[in-house]
């Protein structure tokens, strides 16, 4: 979620998905969605839970996240940045895990803020248990980690995810992003993001996004990933209904290749 003018102070989301994701035990908010998976470098508010800890260092607000993904999945999360310099976050989940055939949930705590007039970093401690990719109960904890460079029209973004080398058995493993976000007058932003191997540092995924907020209380979005190993490639869209106490988002996401299927995300935002 991008903080332009119309987005700072204390918000509440609420997201339904209408297709549930594929193996990945990391919940995929809908602005991300909407976005390619580009938004390592972006100025966040809760989703910076699933894409840079420090995401929401340079802003200033205290908002509450509630989302559901489909019936069986649903999240939540509160983060505080305005009560002190040390912001806060925490946040639970459960979703569908390993083509929907098991679950998972998780449990993520951290903390973030402003090193310099410019820099931000943020870390997370997390829980995540369910079952294993061959179906049985697993469960393990991990730590990511983000920094932020931040300036008035470009933003820098690093992170590093499962930073003790995650779990085999659950399809995770240690990885990094890096990613950056240019904007025109908090207007028209632009964000690009690449994952890759912790082992290796090979790529991953790349993604690209773009967004317009428009001052008549509208924004549209879109995006594009591909993984490098399996060839895949995925096209988004997404456009958002905003005032200052309520928005409304969609997103799409639709696969390239034949046989997937278009992942469909709704949610509101609430602000206070």
């Amino acid at each position: 979620m991008k903080i332009g003018n119309a987005l700072l102070g204390f918000s509440s989301a609420l997201v339904f998905c209408l297709n549930a994701a594929a193996n990945t035990t990391e919940f995929t908010p809908v602005q991300q969605r909407a976005q390619g998976q580009s938004l390592a470098g972006a100025n966040l508010l809760n989703d910076s839970l699933y894409s840079n800890p420090a995401s929401s260092s340079f802003t200033q607000a205290y908002s509450v996240d509630a989302s559901f993904q489909s019936v069986k999945s649903f999240a939540a999360s509160i983060l505080d940045t305005k009560t002190s310099a040390i912001g806060g976050i925490a946040g639970y989940y459960r979703m569908p895990f390993n083509m929907g055939d098991q679950k998972v949930e998780g449990v993520k705590v951290g903390a973030l803020g402003r090193m310099s007039e410019n820099f931000g970093v943020g870390i997370l401690g997390k829980m995540i248990w369910g079952t294993d990719l061959a179906g049985a109960p697993a469960r393990y904890t991990d730590v990511d980690l983000g920094a932020i460079l931040h300036f008035d029209s470009i933003q820098f973004g690093l992170s590093t995810r499962n930073l003790l080398g995650g779990s085999a058995a659950m399809g995770d493993r240690r990885e990094y992003s890096i990613g950056t976000q240019a904007n025109w007058e908090q207007t028209v932003f632009l964000n690009a993001a690449m994952t890759g191997d912790g082992q290796n540092l090979r790529p991953l995924q790349y993604g690209f996004g773009a967004e317009y907020v428009s001052p008549y209380h509208f924004a549209l979005k879109g995006g594009y990933r591909i993984r490098t190993a399996s060839n895949e490639s995925f096209w988004s869209a997404g456009a958002s209904i905003l005032s200052p106490k309520v928005s409304v988002h969609y997103s799409v996401e639709f696969p390239n290749q034949t046989g997937g299927s278009m992942e469909h995300m709704v949610g509101t935002t609430v602000l206070f």
